[in-house]
């Protein structure tokens, strides 16, 4: 199939490649195309002809992207990464991205101290971009709290809200603190993190939900059951799962035993999960 493809890019005119030049191209015709197995040879067949190549880093993303995202083969996209960080060790600037998609593939594959671990040598490589500093922090955050680690998970989300520049990913910051606190039965310093978000102007519309959803746990937990009623009513048309406020408002005051604290991952413009989430908690709960 690729040698019939190779034939029909050939046929359409312009310049005659040949070699790695020619393996290039036909990888990228193939991938615009959407013949991503194709392009995936292509590329390979590309990084072994050309170990000097230019457009290396090209050829590392689109076989990462490929295996990842269509072929749904993790371990090979993983592989693929170790490899690709090795190649570009002394090249930072290329190689902080493979090492972030190095991180959120283990994260996928729930290797969490690995995905920390490979997040770390980001931060060795962000070259001070506070931007990408703070990005790192918090999916590490993240990931240290769900393995227990709750105190660093503080400390680096700390961290981020004191260097983050822009007001949304420090509101956002701000949010993963408070739950992180709530997830430690911290209420007091969830409640008053939670407010200072939702108080804030600059705050996302997506963050303000979940902070209102938090925090009304926070009043669930006190046995404010009226605020906590006000605050799920006030979210009732904006949450991404309105099976989730109806649960929510039907067993208030039911399940204080722990916190049903909703997930949002930063970065994440799709909440559907979080709200998935809760709505199977609250079902185990119950039963």
């Amino acid at each position: 199939m690729l040698a019939a493809f190779a034939a029909l890019c050939l046929g359409c005119g312009g310049t005659q490649a040949t070699g790695s030049d020619l393996d290039l191209r036909l990888a990228r015709e193939a991938y615009a195309s959407g013949y991503f197995l194709e392009a995936e040879t292509a590329y390979e067949r590309y990084l072994q002809a050309d170990p000097h190549g230019r457009h290396r880093l090209e050829a590392w993303t689109r076989l990462v992207e490929i295996c990842s995202g269509v072929k749904g083969d993790p371990d090979k996209a993983v592989s693929l990464l170790e490899t690709a960080t090795l190649e570009y060790g002394s090249r930072p600037k290329e190689n902080w991205a493979l090492l972030f998609r190095l991180g959120e593939l283990y994260e996928v594959r729930g290797q969490r101290q690995k995905a920390i671990e490979a997040w770390g040598r980001c931060l060795d490589t962000a070259d001070g971009d506070a931007e990408k500093i703070v990005h790192v922090q918090m999916r590490m955050a993240v990931a240290n709290r769900a393995i227990g680690k709750s105190d660093l998970a503080v400390d680096l989300l700390t961290q981020s809200i004191a260097q983050a520049e822009d007001q949304e990913v420090r509101a956002r910051a701000r949010y993963e603190l408070a739950q992180t606190y709530a997830l430690s039965w911290n209420w007091a310093k969830a409640k008053e993190i939670l407010q200072k978000v939702l108080s804030e102007e600059t705050t996302p519309a997506e963050t303000k939900v979940m902070s209102a959803f938090l925090l009304a746990e926070a009043y669930e937990v006190e046995h404010n059951l009226p605020k906590a009623r006000e605050l799920l009513l006030s979210i009732k048309d904006s949450y991404p799962n309105p099976e989730v406020i109806v649960m929510r408002l039907s067993g208030l005051g039911q399940h204080n035993e722990s916190p049903s604290v909703a997930k949002l991952q930063p970065g994440d413009a799709d909440m559907q999960n979080a709200g998935s989430a809760n709505v199977k908690r609250r079902r185990v709960s119950a039963k």
